[in-house]
């Protein structure tokens, strides 16, 4: 399965922010109370350039998905 790219809108300049790659779990103590593993990630606007960080997945905290990108970003 090939894995989609999500367009986000810049805050700057409201253009499409495309994902860089980097992305991590967020581990606020509110999404993982809330039974959801919420991923975090760069995005960087094709217009202005500008570089910001904003959710890409929410998934649930017991799914296999959850546990499959915990296993990744121990690995990294």
């Amino acid at each position: 399965m090939g894995e989609e790219k999500k367009v986000k809108k810049c805050p700057e300049c409201g253009g499409k922010g495309i994902p860089t790659g980097n992305t991590w779990p967020l581990t606020s103590p509110m999404a993982l109370m809330g039974g959801k593993l919420i991923i975090m990630g760069t995005l960087e606007c094709e217009d202005c350039g500008n570089k910001f960080r904003k959710k890409l997945k929410e998934l649930p905290l017991e799914g296999p998905e959850a546990k499959e990108e915990m296993k990744k970003q121990e690995e990294d």
